[in-house]
């Protein structure tokens, strides 16, 4: 129905940041071809003979190149701007499954991604004992069934990613701050699994989720802060489907409710010269989350920060999401590149992000363009400890 629905308006080409880039991906074509292949196929389905035309490899009308599904980000601009509400990501994402799980196509890179997941439950394969070790020097307490009121999800960026770490710490000294009740899982936390969804490792996605909603319920876990909006999506939207509701909440939101409610207060003067507001694809267009990061840092700076030209709805991707942080990016100009650039344009002093990908991308932008030196990349969270009084 997506197929005939397609008015060929070009939205979503315009709007695909791997589009934009020079990928090998259009999702007005991707809707094209799916078109095409039912009609030439049709005739055969019908009468129950084996199609003529496989849908994915040719890379020709009614075939669809496999450069061109991996080059998703996931990041739902195409499904943002369609005027007829075309799904374009899940159809992606289903191509992506029949790759890995049938066919056992998929780029070399993610072999090991997909073992480490496996195996140790985080993209690197570190030790699952090292989940806690940012915590070794803090007072963090473990989550306690009837006694703590929100399960601290850190995830695996914050567990063992270094720069994500600090952005762990400053969120525990903002619960703490507020007089938020909250625990930790610590070595026993394992990957939500957003990643394997996204490559289209549904298999593993499966076995990983079950067990965490298993654990979850085990010890009694009904609200949850998330430190990556990655996670939050995952574990709010996609857990649902096992018929499980958790009250998920992004670090975001709930200082935001923290301010509003008073419990979190902020000195208001924090000087990180200009700043300019980066918009994470899982908070906002999956989530529709856009305010509470801009509320947070005016609240800590006592000034909104500046907008890039592209924002809110219209936000340009980091080039992470759609388990795009875990594959090379050979082909066209990199995104993360064209995003940082777009950034640069405002001349700011601080990039603020409230995800660990986009951290990273920015990051890794900022030296390719021999900005690091005079530009930093903070979290939300970083922002608002830096205003708590002392």
């Amino acid at each position: 129905m997506d197929t005939y629905a397609c008015v060929v308006c070009g939205y979503c080409q315009d709007a695909c940041p791997a589009n934009y880039t020079k990928k090998p991906l259009n999702p007005r074509l991707i809707v094209r071809d799916v078109k095409a292949n039912l009609m030439t196929n049709g005739p055969a389905l019908l009468k129950k003979q084996e199609p003529k035309l496989d849908l994915i490899g040719g890379g020709k009308d009614g075939s669809i190149a496999e450069d061109a599904l991996w080059a998703c980000t996931t990041c739902y601009a195409c499904m943002e701007v369609c005027p007829v509400y075309i799904e374009h990501v899940p159809k992606i994402i289903e191509m992506r499954r029949h790759l890995v799980q049938i066919e056992s196509k998929f780029p070399p890179e993610l072999l090991n991604l997909f073992e480490n997941m496996e195996q140790r439950s985080n993209p690197w394969g570190i030790a699952p004992s090292d989940r806690a070790k940012w915590a070794a020097d803090l007072n963090v307490k473990p989550f306690e069934a009837g006694k703590t009121e929100y399960l601290f999800y850190v995830g695996c960026f914050g567990s063992f990613d270094a720069r994500s770490k600090q952005v762990t710490v400053a969120i525990t000294k903002i619960l703490d701050a507020a007089g938020v009740s909250w625990g930790i899982l610590g070595k026993d936390e394992k990957c939500c699994g957003d990643s394997l969804r996204r490559l289209g490792n549904e298999y593993v996605f499966d076995r990983m989720a079950r067990e965490n909603i298993k654990q979850f319920q085990d010890k009694g876990v009904t609200k949850i802060i998330t430190e990556c909006p990655h996670c939050f999506t995952t574990l709010k939207n996609e857990y649902a489907q096992y018929g499980v509701k958790f009250e998920a909440i992004h670090h975001t939101e709930l200082i935001q409710q923290l301010l509003k409610e008073g419990k979190l207060k902020l000195t208001g003067n924090v000087d990180l010269g200009k700043t300019v507001i980066h918009d994470s694809c899982y908070l906002g267009r999956h989530n529709d989350i856009y305010e509470a990061p801009r509320v947070d840092i005016t609240a800590a700076t006592g000034k909104a920060p500046a907008e890039m030209e592209r924002n809110h709805k219209r936000g340009f991707c980091c080039g992470a999401g759609g388990g795009r942080m875990w594959l090379e990016e050979s082909l066209g100009t990199r995104i993360n590149i064209e995003r940082t650039e777009e950034a640069l344009k405002s001349d700011p002093k601080t990039i603020c992000v409230a995800c660990p990908y986009c951290m990273t991308m920015f990051a890794d932008g900022l030296k390719d363009k021999g900005a690091d030196s005079k530009v930093q990349v903070l979290d939300v969270a970083e922002i608002v400890a830096k205003a708590l009084p002392k």
